[in-house]
This record gives structure tokens, C-alpha cells and sequence, in this order.
């Protein structure tokens, strides 16, 4: 699936959410979310993940466990004023034991991160409320274009908003704020 989304930073997330759930958004989602990156180790030069520009996760999301692999897309975001990535996602057991299984094989853990999260939907985009320890509430819109992610900025009135179009290590480093590294 192609994932395409931006970020809105410092919003009030009261009065957003006022505003979806008056435009008859359903909130599906809201609970903590626990994410573990993997990559191959740093000596495996040629297969890093993150020097390919991919990545992959594994995430505890309330009872739901899932791994997920996204590879940049850097073509589409040329294009379109989106982040953009190709994702893969399926349920897992558990991801203590997924966990072991990659590290078996060679995957090390490389960060991870902790974030409270609020989702609601509305005729197909997706809303996520998310927030971080020492950093203030965000917004990621998701929608199949970067016209339709237009449409709802204006809807919402945050068209003037700060838009963020980077991944969580550049959101931590923009709000001075430690990301847990491990290599």
C-alpha cells in the first residue's frame, strides 16, 4: 500500500478533534503505541534498511501486534509536498518473540519510541493525534493524494499550520528532544 501523509505541528488537538467528530469522523483508535526499529547490523553495509531507505518496525498498538517494512518513496514526494512510502504491515503473535526471531537472524535493534495516539477516520482519510513525552501534539492526515490532504487542511483550517513532511528522528531533533538509539 502507498502511504501518503504529513504532520502538523502544535496544533490544539481539542479543537481539531471538535471539528472531525461535527464533520461525522469516528474515532477508531486511542491508547499508547510502542515501536522497535530493526536494522542489519552496521558492519552489513550493503543490506542496512536504513541506508536503502527502508525500514522496518515492529509495534505493539494495545493488544494488536504488527511488523511493518516501508520503503521511501522519494519519487512520489518529488512530485507531491507528502511524505511518501510503500508499506507493508502484517499481524504478528507477539512482538517479544518476533523480536527474538530477528535478532537470531542478525537484526539489531536501533531506536525506540513511545507515543500516546487518538485515529479517527472520515470518508477515507485518516487522522492521527499523536504525542510524544516533551513534545507537542501532532496531527498526521493520511490520504490517497496530496489533494485530498489539501482539502482537509483547508476544511480544518490549518492550511497556515506547521507542516512537517520528515519521520521522528527529525521531530525529536527539531524539539531538542533525546531519541532512544542504540547503535
Amino acid at each position: 500500500m502507498l502511504e501518503k501523509e504529513i504532520k502538523i505541528l502544535d496544533i490544539n488537538q481539542d479543537e481539531i478533534i471538535n471539528k472531525l467528530e461535527a464533520f461525522g469522523a469516528k474515532k477508531t483508535f486511542e491508547w499508547v503505541i510502542h515501536d522497535v526499529y530493526y536494522d542489519f547490523p552496521s558492519d552489513w553495509k550493503k543490506h542496512k534498511m536504513h541506508e536503502n531507505k527502508r525500514m522496518f518496525r515492529v509495534r505493539k498498538k494495545w493488544e494488536t501486534h504488527l511488523y511493518t517494512i516501508k520503503n521511501k518513496r522519494s519519487d512520489v514526494e518529488e512530485q507531491e509536498n507528502v511524505i511518501a512510502k510503500d508499506e507493508h504491515e502484517m499481524a504478528i503473535s507477539d512482538v517479544e518473540s518476533f523480536s527474538a526471531v530477528l535478532e537470531k537472524y542478525g537484526m539489531v535493534k536501533t531506536r525506540e519510541k513511545i507515543k500516546h495516539r487518538v485515529s479517527y477516520t472520515l470518508v477515507g482519510a485518516e487522522f492521527d493525534f499523536d504525542k510524544y513525552e516533551g513534545i507537542p501534539a501532532l496531527l498526521e492526515i493520511e490520504e490517497e493524494s496530496e489533494k485530498n490532504i489539501d482539502f482537509w487542511l483547508r476544511k480544518l483550517k490549518l492550511e497556515d499550520s506547521n507542516i512537517f513532511l520528515w519521520g521522528s528522528k527529525k521531530l525529536f531533533k527539531h524539539y531538542g528532544k533525546e531519541y532512544l538509539t542504540f547503535e
